[in-house]
């Protein structure tokens, strides 16, 4: 389990990635959106479903592999209405609640690049090194399912997961979401010597 200096970094990290994110998402939309972290903290992949949500809803992810210097994944999840919401919101229309178009995953896949993105470019230029997201995909699915496909890649390399609770708001309304970055060991390693120098 990475120790305390490493947890302080990591959700410093993710505070920087989330206003990286709201530049973003802000320009792409046309209006104030704010990305905010509300919680970071890292489980082992066994303790998954009880760090996170009910695992029976179903919720809307977006997946990215990382690779370069710094390798792993990040998969950020979303329930449905949320995920059409922020869908609606970025394509300008009213919001209506109904299942995933093909338009909407290209949409909601757009909101996860821009997100997962920043978060993994604040993680690249503190660790000096290159870190290159792949294209962004996306499944709808019950979150015990989408948990056990992250906690089969994370355990190729290490049981650990970061888990970061995200708030996307705009206009008074609030969209809750968490991601769950699965770094390799070698990253790890990586940002532990980081931090503990800087």
């Amino acid at each position: 389990m990475p120790d305390p200096i490493l947890l302080d970094g990591l959700r410093e990290i993710g505070n920087i990635g989330a206003a990286h994110a709201t530049t973003a998402l802000s320009k792409l939309i046309g209006r104030d959106i704010t990305v905010e972290v509300s919680e970071h903290y890292v489980c082992e992949t066994h303790q998954l479903p009880d760090a996170l949500d009910d695992p029976e809803q179903q919720v809307v992810a977006v997946y990215l592999e990382t690779h370069g210097a710094a390798k792993g994944g990040i998969m950020l999840m979303f329930t449905q209405d949320m995920a059409t919401r922020l869908v609606d919101l970025l394509l300008s229309r009213p919001h209506t609640a109904r299942e995933l178009d093909e338009v909407d995953r290209d949409a909601i896949c757009e909101v996860g690049n821009i997100c997962a993105s920043a978060y993994l470019g604040a993680v690249a230029k503190f660790c000096g090194t290159v870190l290159v997201p792949s294209p962004p995909g996306v499944a709808v699915d019950m979150l015990h399912a989408v948990l056990q496909y992250a906690a089969a890649l994370a355990e190729a390399d290490t049981s650990d997961l970061m888990v970061v609770r995200t708030q996307i708001l705009y206009g008074g309304s609030i969209c809750a979401g968490f991601m769950l970055y699965l770094p390799d060991r070698e990253t790890l390693r990586l940002l532990d010597e980081k931090f503990k120098t800087v």
